[in-house]
Formats: C-alpha cells, sequence, structure tokens
C-alpha cells in the first residue's frame, strides 16, 4: 500500500507541476521518443501510431538493466507472465489484455518475431538489441495467424557503413543463497569493410551462473546452473542508395543442470526430488535475409528465414509410487518468407500489400521409463507419447489509408489465408498401439479484416485520437491422448477447431508541456469466439482422468490502460514513467460436455492466472560529478493475485498472492568506461510466475499447491563496460 500510495503522489506531481517546470531554466531536453518499424513501411514515432505499442530501445533497455523477458514484459500495462515450467531457462509465455494459453497444446496468443523471423527458439536472452516492440490487442492483417492477442517483435542492431565501434562488457553477480558468483561477459564490434557500401557487425554472450534451488532429499545444494552461448553475426551490402542487403546469422546453445522450480511447503527455495539430474541442452541457429528495395514510387521488401533447434531434457519423478525417468527430445524446423509492396511520397493514399509463407516442422516426443534404478530403464520399453506436428500458412495481406484531411485519416487492411495442421503424435505402450486415435490432419482459409480512423485534434499534430476494429485467428489442432480405455476420452474430441477474436478500441496519444510529458490511454473490448481450452474428462481410464483441449463458450474483455512518460518536468535530468493496466473477462455460456456430470465452465469463470491491475514505475535521475555523467534508477512492477481457478481442473484451486519487485542501480561513464552497481529483486521477493498444484504431479488434493517457479533471488551485480571507436 505504501508503495501504490507513492505512485499515486508521484504521478500527481508530475502532471501538476508543468508551469514550475517550464519556469526553470532548464536545457533544451524533452523526451526523446522511440522509432519503431511496427507498421513494416517506415521508421516512425510510436507517438504517430494510431495503436497501442509500447516500444524499447537500446537506451531504454539498458536504463531498465533488460537481460530477460520478463525484465521488460512488466513495463506494458496489461500484460503479464508465466513461466511454463519447462526444462532450464527461457520458457516465459506471455499474454496480454489477460489473454493467455489456456490449452496445452496449442500456439501462442501472442506472437514473437525476432528480425521477421517468429520461430527462434526459447531461450533467448538480450545482447545488442536495437528495438523491441509490444503491440498489443490483435495483429491478424500484418502479423498473421499468432497475433490473436498481440504482438512483440525484436529488432537486432544492424551494422553500420560509416564508422568503427563496438564494446566490451563484464558482468559478475550473486545472488541469495546461490552457489557463488555468477558471470556474464558479451562484446560487439562493429567494421565498416567498404566505406558507405559494406560493414560487418559481430555479438555475442556468455553466461556462467550458478544455481539457487536446493535439493532437500538428496542434500545437494543450487542443483538449476546454467551455461549459456550466443552470438550474431551480420552483414550488411549497400550497393546503391536504393538498394540493401542484410545476412543475419544468430547461434545459441544452452546447458542447464535441472529446472527452476521449488516446492512450497519446504523451506526456502528447494525442492523434494529422487534425482538432481534434469540436464537440458537446447542448440538453435536462425538465419535472416531481408533485402530492401527503394523504387522510388514505392519499396520492395523481402524477408525470409530459416530456423533449427535440437533439444533434449531428462526430467525424474516418483509420483506414481515407482521412480520414473521421463526424456524429451524437441527437433524444430521453419522456413519463413514474405514479400511486400509499399507505397511512398506525399499522396494522400498509402498502402501496402504483401505474401507470407510458413513451414513449420515441430518433432516433440517423449519416453516415459519405469526405473530400476538412476542408470538403468526397466528391460521393456517405455511409454511414449508426442512426435512430428506440421503447421503450414500462406496468406495474402494489404492495408489502403486515405488522408480525407489533414487531420482525419480512414485504413482499411485485410488477411486472406489457409493453414494445416499435420499430427503424426503418437502413444505407445511399450512400442505398442492399443488401436485408439492419434493422427490426422486438419486445414482451412479464413479471411479478416480491420478497420482504423484517426483523427489530429491540434495543427501540430500532438495529440492523435483513434478507433479501430481488429480480428485474430489461431489454429486448430489435435488430442493426443484420446482413448475411452486409457484416458477416458471419446475420440470425438480428437480434433479440436481454430479460435478466433474481435478487439473494439478507442484510444489518445499527446505529447504535453512542451514535450516534456507523454500521456496515452486506450479503452478495449474484446469479444474471443471458441476459445481453445483445457478440461478434465467425466471418466476415469486406466491412466486415471485425462485431459484434452476442446473448445470453449465465447469470452468477453474489457479494460484500460494508462501510460505517462516524464522527462525534466520535476527537475532537470529527473525521468519516469508510469504504466497501468486493467483488465476483465469472463466466459459468457456454460460448458457441459458430458451429459449428467458437473459443468466444465460455467458463465461468469475468468481465465486463469489473470491479474486484474498490472502497473509499474521507473524513475531515473541523470547528473554530472566532476564533469562525469552519473546515473541512478529504480524501478517497481506489482502484479495483482489470481488463482489457478478454472476450466483447467489440472491446475486445481491455488491462490497465487500479488507480486511486487523492486530493481535498484547506479552508475558513472568517464572518457569510454562505465561502471553499473545494481540489485534485482531488491527486497528478495518469491513471486510464483506459475503454480503446479497436487493435481498436476498426479497426486491427490489437487486444490494444493505443490511446486511454482519464481524470480532468481536478490542479485547484486557489477558491470563494467568499455567502449571503443565512435560511441
Amino acid at each position: 500500500m505504501k508503495i501504490s500510495a507513492t505512485i499515486t503522489v508521484l504521478l500527481a506531481a508530475q502532471i501538476a507541476l508543468p508551469v514550475i517546470a517550464q519556469e526553470e531554466e532548464a536545457d533544451d531536453r524533452v523526451i526523446e521518443e522511440i522509432i519503431v518499424t511496427a507498421d513494416k513501411r517506415s521508421f516512425r514515432s510510436t507517438q504517430d501510431l494510431p495503436s497501442s505499442i509500447t516500444a524499447f530501445d537500446a537506451q531504454k533497455l539498458e536504463r531498465l538493466d533488460v537481460l530477460d523477458f520478463d525484465d521488460f514484459i512488466v513495463q506494458v500495462p496489461g500484460t503479464n507472465f508465466i513461466n511454463d515450467g519447462g526444462p532450464g531457462r527461457g520458457n516465459e509465455v506471455a499474454s496480454i489484455r489477460g489473454l493467455s494459453v489456456v490449452a496445452d497444446n496449442t500456439v501462442g496468443v501472442v506472437a514473437q518475431y525476432l528480425d521477421g523471423a517468429p520461430h527462434f527458439g526459447n531461450s533467448y536472452r538480450f545482447f545488442d538489441i536495437a528495438e523491441v516492440g509490444v503491440l498489443r490487442g490483435p495483429q491478424g492483417t500484418l502479423w498473421g495467424s499468432q497475433s490473436i492477442g498481440g504482438l512483440i517483435y525484436y529488432r537486432s542492431a544492424r551494422p553500420e557503413l560509416d564508422q568503427f565501434s563496438g564494446n566490451i562488457q563484464g558482468d559478475m553477480y550473486a545472488s541469495s543463497d546461490d552457489g557463488g558468483a555468477s558471470y556474464r561477459t558479451s562484446g560487439v564490434i562493429n567494421v565498416p569493410i567498404v566505406e558507405d557500401t559494406f560493414a560487418l557487425r559481430f555479438a555475442g554472450q556468455f553466461i556462467d551462473e550458478t544455481g539457487y534451488i536446493d535439493n532437500a532429499r538428496t542434500g545437494t545444494s543450487d542443483i538449476n546452473d546454467v551455461e549459456e552461448a550466443a552470438w550474431r553475426l551480420s552483414a550488411l551490402v549497400q550497393p546503391t542508395d536504393d538498394v540493401s542487403v542484410t545476412l543475419i546469422y544468430h547461434g545459441n546453445d544452452l546447458e542447464a543442470d535441472a529446472p527452476t522450480y521449488f516446492d512450497i511447503g519446504l523451506d526456502g527455495l528447494q525442492v523434494d526430488q529422487p534425482s538432481d539430474r534434469g540436464p537440458t541442452e537446447q542448440d538453435y541457429d536462425l538465419f535472416n535475409l531481408i533485402v530492401d528495395i527503394d523504387l522510388g514510387w514505392g519499396t520492395l521488401n523481402y524477408t525470409g528465414a530459416s530456423f533449427s533447434n535440437d533439444g533434449i531434457f531428462t526430467d525424474f519423478n516418483d509420483t506414481s509410487g515407482f521412480l520414473q525417468q521421463v526424456t524429451t527430445t524437441i527437433d524444430e524446423e521453419a522456413t519463413t518468407h514474405e514479400l511486400r509492396l509499399s507505397s511512398s511520397g506525399a499522396s494522400p493514399w498509402q498502402w501496402i500489400v504483401g505474401y507470407f509463407s510458413d513451414d513449420y516442422d515441430d518433432f516433440n516426443q517423449s519416453i516415459d521409463y519405469a526405473l530400476t534404478d538412476f542408470g538403468d530403464p526397466a528391460p521393456m520399453e517405455g511409454t511414449t507419447f508426442g512426435g512430428l506436428k506440421i503447421l503450414k500458412e500462406q496468406a495474402f495481406f494489404g492495408e489502403i489509408s486515405y488522408d480525407f484531411t489533414d487531420r482525419l485519416k480512414v485504413l482499411v487492411g485485410g488477411r486472406f489465408f489457409d493453414w494445416e495442421v499435420d499430427n503424426r503424435e503418437v502413444f505407445l505402450i511399450g512400442g505398442s498401439d492399443f488401436g485408439f486415435v492419434t493422427n490426422g490432419v486438419a486445414s482451412d482459409d479464413d479471411f479478416f479484416h480491420k478497420l482504423l480512423a484517426e483523427y489530429r485534434f491540434t495543427d501540430d499534430g500532438d495529440v492523435l485520437g483513434y478507433l479501430s476494429r481488429s480480428e485474430g485467428f489461431r489454429f486448430g489442432g489435435f488430442n493426443t491422448f484420446v482413448g475411452e480405455e486409457l484416458f477416458g476420452i471419446s475420440e470425438e474430441f480428437f480434433q479440436f477447431g481454430p479460435d478466433t477474436l474481435v478487439s473494439y478500441e478507442a484510444g489518445v496519444k499527446s505529447r504535453l508541456a512542451d514535450n516534456r510529458v507523454l500521456l496515452n490511454a486506450a479503452v478495449y473490448f474484446l469479444d474471443w469466439q471458441e476459445v481453445q481450452a483445457v478440461v478434465q474428462s467425466d471418466t476415469a481410464g486406466a491412466f486415471g482422468q485425462g485431459f484434452f483441449t476442446t473448445n470453449a463458450p465465447d469470452l468477453e474483455a474489457r479494460g484500460f490502460e494508462l501510460e505517462i512518460v516524464t522527462q525534466d518536468l520535476l527537475a532537470p535530468g529527473v525521468y519516469a514513467a508510469l504504466s497501468w493496466g486493467y483488465t476483465d473477462n469472463e466466459f459468457q455460456d456454460d460448458a457441459q460436455l458430458f451429459e449428467g456430470t458437473r459443468v466444465n465452465i460455467r458463465k461468469g469463470d475468468s481465465l486463469r492466472r489473470t491479474p486484474k491491475n498490472t502497473y509499474s514505475l521507473d524513475i531515473g535521475y541523470d547528473f554530472e560529478i566532476a564533469g562525469r555523467e552519473s546515473f541512478v534508477r529504480a524501478n517497481y512492477w506489482h502484479k495483482d493475485s489470481t488463482s489457478t481457478f478454472g476450466f483447467n481442473g489440472n491446475d486445481g484451486d491455488v491462490d497465487v498472492p500479488s507480486q511486487d519487485v523492486i530493481n535498484l542501480s547506479a552508475g558513472m561513464r568517464w572518457d569510454n568506461v562505465q561502471l553499473k552497481f545494481y540489485v534485482d529483486n531488491a527486497t528478495d521477493e518469491t513471486p510464483f510466475l506459475n503454480v503446479f498444484s497436487a493435481a498436476s504431479r498426479g497426486n491427490p488434493g489437487g486444490d494444493q499447491a505443490v511446486r511454482a517457479n519464481t524470480l532468481r533471488p536478490r542479485t547484486v551485480g557489477l558491470e563494467a563496460t568499455y567502449y571503443f571507436g565512435v560511441n
């Protein structure tokens, strides 16, 4: 409550004191607006885009000490994330405006792109990133089917043709009750090979991170160590002023010793499991090719990507009364192409048309053995589940806008697409298929559109209002675990259909107080139809009651978002940014899948793990000491309490407490050196990023929370950066 009151007082002061601030003879700095490429046409300020977007450039990412996904997503109003409990790290799942993944075998509701590629691995940590954009609401017209709830895109720093530059960075940090110091080293070098024509840029990062989870049963400490190496090589060729070709290679190798969950009933961050081992290996490669050609009257762009990811991880458990080893193999491959043609110039008519195709192969197979000891499986073959899924999509898309006046613009967009899911997963016991359905092909086509009107209320365009209607879409899919005898699940639930979302939004964006304040607000209403949801079967098979994905009743959501950013308003050098999002949702009808049994979904139920209020506050002060640039910064974020209760009985009914986290940093730069001291999770909180109930662990008493993921404990670090060349 004290923190919330402080935010309110600070916000009131920031808004009430513009006159005082303007009377001071401060420097002429104003807020540096972030320039983005979210409309796939040109570089534009976020304040000039008629949509709800929060963006981060390299400077803002550095201000927030962003290394991981969760470092920046909590700064965006109306967003949330959970950790899906997967192996290693990098398993965060994003939700926007309360929309989250509510089925275990569906694609996400928030699309993520790296340099135009929709597939790039799940162990990504930030280094040498120039731009991050979070677009809230469906982005189906330009970005496709996975962006039903929103979009997060990352753009790496490009080679610079005219200057030699780079940096070397070292970071040493330690966390509460961890296994000792952790280390991170990174570097960037930009080299013009032929001035104004050809340049190379290399960036790399290596992380050696100690664990902080102890195994109570074996007495072993700090079992979740991580080692990760990542690199990126970029080449830019610009033979003429009108043609540029960019080739990017991303590589990543990850090794982790154990998952990062802990048992809630134990003291501190401990887990009670039969083995310290839970090794994970993930290696991925991503190639991007980007070609831009200026035709004078328009721009032609090609963006292509080739992605491959190999991984294997092993887990041990004894929740079923005997020791089990589960080994999961991951093998992903994807090829993506997009060709766009867009207008340029000062005409009141502006347009973009394009073609997109994506071919994604996902082989994910687990083998579950009963063990005689930790080294040898039982003589019979184990249970095998999973296998190959092939997802294909192609689409034609376009948008066209017209300026009716200097202030009023109207845009119409559409996307026609077809999709196919080829499911080849299996469920085998001792190598045998017992006759229930395990594979099939689903396909369909559809069209969705977008309508947008924007109006500039002032001659200088500093106050922009907009109204929009947009749509999003997700593929259908299959349930592997189907069969009356084994799972109590009828074969009629073998396949589930696609779901769609319609969004209505009204917003305003404004520059105030001589550009020292940016104030953005939006209200929205969402109609999510045929929601893909996980439910529990009505009867038990040989393996107990099974869980499967099906289409639930429609869900409606509504909410409000606010962003305020100030620079040099209270005093020269003071920066502050507040974000707040409120969302509420509920299902519109009951769903009773099995006659004569319980209702799986009740009218008025909300999506699980959806906090109604999320907000963050980022404050910084830049100043000089003896002519040296210095800074202090503080960041705070909050998420309301939630519950795992809902249609997925596998999650039980577990209360997830509210979350409040504070990060601090201070530093100084002189000549080519910068030092930064930081404290992450300063109050050493243990927020539950994901909760696993007893039911999800195969035990009775499903309403009892037994395991959870959390942030790294309080971490204190010192980072040193040396800049060379032109910086």
